[in-house]
């Protein structure tokens, strides 16, 4: 590869917020791995999108931002997992893709920690449960994984994600059948990844229909 094509590379890959994205998970797991677990407690506290977090009184804002770059487990892992999200780029272009990640990421986490809420109020969940830890980038991390594993190019990496995403689904669908709000999270984002990728698929669609030979009208020429 020449030099030119390297730069031309490099330049490239520094303008993809995947790239940054999964350069920051790995210097989170790095942070988590080496601070104290008395420290590790404290960051989690305060980053989960919770309910005692995201409430008007918290600081919910916050909380959206950092949970999105801090894993509460297997911190390891989601650097790899985030490399998805360069298929998600492709497909919708870097700020479409940042807008699609970033409201999965904040949407889910409100609709699960609403079902917290609703389940404390009827009583079947512990009010201590306002505070549990919800922290993370695993919603939206399964929605690009959903994405990638339909779009990604070339073919051998929708196999490699389809693989991935299978054997997290243990682990992000445990307690789905006692209807845990973290695994509906998760269905949710899937579910999240199949509309986009569908939609995505219906306009470009219309838009092969719209350029098709037959539907050109050629203007006539000037006499």
């Amino acid at each position: 590869m020449s030099a030119a094509r390297l730069r031309a590379l490099l330049s490239r890959l520094l303008r993809d917020p995947a790239f940054w994205y999964a350069v920051s998970l790995t210097v989170a797991a790095v942070v988590e791995d080496t601070i104290s677990a008395n420290r590790l407690q404290q960051l989690m506290d305060w980053c989960s999108t919770n309910i005692a977090n995201i409430r008007p009184g918290g600081h919910p804002v916050e909380a959206f931002v950092a949970s999105a770059f801090i894993p509460q487990e297997s911190a390891g892992v989601w650097p790899f997992f985030a490399l998805s999200l360069f298929s998600v780029v492709a497909l919708l272009g870097a700020r479409r893709a940042v807008l699609v990640l970033a409201g999965v990421h904040i949407g889910v986490s409100v609709a699960t920690e609403g079902l917290v809420w609703w389940r404390i109020h009827h009583g079947t969940l512990p009010a201590s449960d306002a505070h549990m830890w919800d922290t993370g980038p695993s919603y939206l991390v399964v929605t690009a994984l959903t994405i990638a594993i339909a779009t990604a190019r070339p073919l051998w990496l929708r196999v490699v994600w389809a693989v991935c995403l299978a054997g997290a689904a243990p682990s992000l669908l445990q307690g789905i059948d006692h209807a845990d709000y973290t695994a509906i999270g998760h269905v949710l984002s899937f579910a999240v990844g199949i509309v986009v990728v569908v939609r995505t698929r219906r306009a470009l669609s219309d838009v092969e229909l719209e350029v098709a030979p037959g539907s050109i009208t050629v203007p006539a020429t000037p006499q």
